[in-house]
């Protein structure tokens, strides 16, 4: 497996940790901690995903999964789920 750029910023890139990554997404138009609530499920809910925290104060997500769901279908699930994902 290769390692992110590092040119890329480290919020954006995904973190190898073994068979897993953790990628960072910025997060617009939560609006409360119900919105964080369920962004958390929607994100939970996609196979290979093992951890996610959304950050309702910072308006970021940090999610643990396999590294081969790729970083797209993450930010299509924030999207769906009616937020921006930046």
């Amino acid at each position: 497996m290769t390692t992110t750029p590092t040119s890329i910023p480290s919020r954006c890139a995904p973190e190898v940790a073994g068979a897993a990554v953790r990628t960072h997404i910025r997060i617009v138009g939560m609006s409360c901690r119900k919105c964080v609530a369920g962004l958390e499920g929607a994100l939970a809910a996609l196979p290979g995903v093992h951890r996610v925290t959304v950050h309702f104060e910072h308006g970021d997500a940090e999610i643990e999964h396999d590294a081969a769901l790729p970083r797209e279908r993450l930010l299509e699930t924030v999207e769906a789920a009616g937020y921006d994902a930046v």
